[in-house]
């Protein structure tokens, strides 16, 4: 579109077009007619395009020619399609004959190449038309200048617009190698991987190159190979495909050893699992494998025919065969702890009976009677023959003797809870302890009294309401014994600070220091208003 209709958008975001000149505006596209340019474009065969990122080309229906820059038809151009205009002459030559005259050559002999005839400019004007020359002709890296000279000097007469300086032309072609498009390098590209596929097809050919032949082994072998003499493909790029055909070499073989080992890695693992069990002599579910030195000595490498015997062992190392063999020992762990877990979960359950039978014999009356007190030594014959206590020797968890004394702390803290009741019942009938510690004894007969007469020891037995009386007894002892130490300490105390008065204040004065006790007390009372 030209530079007259503008492209906009409404406050809807639609497209629409307006004339920049006329101020005349509308929805659809405008169709403008083709400018000189373009004219002369489709005159020539040149049609305009778009590429994806928006530049525009230039590209010839005719001849498939594409360029970024816009075409430009000059004469030598026309050099290309339309003869050379040579004016006609005779061409008189003196020949040896006797009688000297002048031959007269014919017009039609005259040589009309292009060639020969091509304009000559200067070396400023000619690079454009010799650049153009190597772009229509596709040229690349890979092309030498030998090539171009053979191929394009012998056909294009743009290669002969400067005629007299090869050096030029060579500088000139680097330069253009230089300065090419991205289509350009991206064509060379191609044709450098048409070469290396081409490269690689002669190389697996040649089946003396393995994966470990070496470049300079590889140039002797494939020296005469027309794609390596003829090639104009640089050095390093055969040199690289090579490596990278190589590369792919030792991948193949890579893969090809690692399906063998694997092949011998798991017969070697069938080998193992068939003997590291046959030697021994356990009689349990829990069969101990052979060790690692007696398998040595035995059944691996030289020391077994059976082992040598299979080819595919040949490409293991000591160290893979120990592998496999800890894995195998790793197995048996788990399955020895497995086991080991089913045990252990029959024995529990063989353990909580054994224990729940023997407290049920601790709770039989009419064999034993626990109590407060209980001792186990004291009670140890009435059972020690009993199923229910065998049964619980040598079991995991709670032994019998923890079970007895769980039990004796039960009673022990039934005792303690009837003796608080015990005491409310004392503060209820008015009871005085003595006050000595001494008389505190005497008094279990009266607390007995008491707690058997009251309801709520009813249900109680004779030997619990003394162990409740004793308590009471040791309770109260507690407390005197308490009241007693607090007393002391509080004498004590009074003591020192007595002794520190008086080293305070009649610390100087001998006189009272060496008088007695009687008559000093009432100074002492008289001085501190006592």
């Amino acid at each position: 579109m030209s530079d007259i209709w503008k492209e906009a958008k409404d406050n809807n975001g639609r497209v629409y077009y307006y004339n920049s000149k006329t101020g005349e505006s509308r929805w659809e596209k405008p169709v403008e007619a083709p400018s000189k340019q373009e004219q002369l474009l489709k005159k020539n065969g040149w049609s305009i395009g778009k590429s994806k990122a928006g530049k525009i080309y230039y590209y010839n229906t005719k001849t498939g020619e594409s360029s970024w820059e816009l075409p430009k038809f000059d004469e030598v151009k026309i050099i290309d399609k339309e003869p050379v205009k040579i004016e006609e002459k005779r061409i008189v030559e003196t020949t040896d004959n006797k009688s000297g005259t002048e031959i007269a050559v014919d017009s039609n002999f005259i040589n009309k190449s292009k060639i020969l005839h091509a304009p000559k400019k200067s070396k400023e004007d000619a690079e454009k038309f010799f650049m153009e020359m190597l772009k229509e002709n596709s040229v690349d890296a890979t092309w030498s200048f030998s090539k171009i000279i053979s191929e394009l000097g012998s056909t294009d007469p743009r290669y002969w617009l400067v005629d007299d300086d090869p050096i030029w032309k060579q500088q000139t072609f680097e330069k253009y190698l230089s300065n090419r498009t991205e289509d350009q390098l991206l064509q060379e590209h191609i044709e450098i991987n048409k070469f290396q596929k081409a490269f690689i097809d002669m190389l697996k050919d040649k089946k003396e190159i393995h994966y470990y032949t070496r470049w300079s082994t590889a140039k002797r072998l494939i020296g005469n190979e027309p794609i390596y003499k003829h090639s104009t493909v640089n050095e390093s790029v055969k040199k690289a495909t090579f490596f990278e055909y190589i590369g792919g070499l030792r991948q193949e073989k890579d893969q090809e050893d690692q399906k063998l080992k694997d092949q011998a890695l798991r017969e070697l693992r069938e080998y193992l699992k068939s003997i590291v069990f046959q030697d021994t002599n356990s009689t349990s579910n829990l069969r101990l494998p052979l060790t690692w030195q007696q398998l040595l000595n035995s059944y691996l490498f030289e020391k077994s025919k059976r082992y040598m015997a299979n080819k595919h062992f040949n490409i293991l190392t000591q160290e893979d065969v120990l592998k496999e063999y800890l894995e195998i020992i790793k197995s048996v762990e788990l399955n020895f702890v497995d086991k080991l877990k089913e045990i252990d979960a029959k024995n529990y359950t063989q353990d909580r009976i054994a224990r729940d039978g023997f407290k049920k014999l601790l709770n039989d009356e009419k064999l034993i009677k626990i109590r407060a007190n209980s001792k186990w030594s004291d009670l140890y014959p009435s059972f020690k023959n009993d199923e229910r206590y065998l049964n619980t020797l040598g079991r995991k968890g709670s032994s019998a003797l923890d079970l007895f004394y769980s039990m004796v702390e039960e009673k022990k803290s039934s005792i303690m809870a009837q003796k608080s009741i015990a005491q409310q019942v004392l503060i209820e009938n008015g009871y005085e302890w003595p006050k000595g510690i001494e008389q505190l004894d005497s008094c279990r007969a009266n607390i007995m009294v008491l707690l058997r007469d009251d309801s709520r020891f009813s249900k109680v037995d004779e030997e619990d309401i003394d162990l409740i009386a004793d308590e009471l007894i040791k309770s109260r002892k507690d407390k005197v014994q308490q009241e007693i130490e607090v007393e002391k300490r509080i004498l004590e105390q009074k003591k020192n600070y007595f002794k520190i008065m008086l080293n305070k204040v009649y610390a100087n004065d001998e006189k009272i220091m060496s008088e007695p006790w009687e008559l000093v007390k009432p100074k002492i009372c008289n001085t501190y208003g006592v």
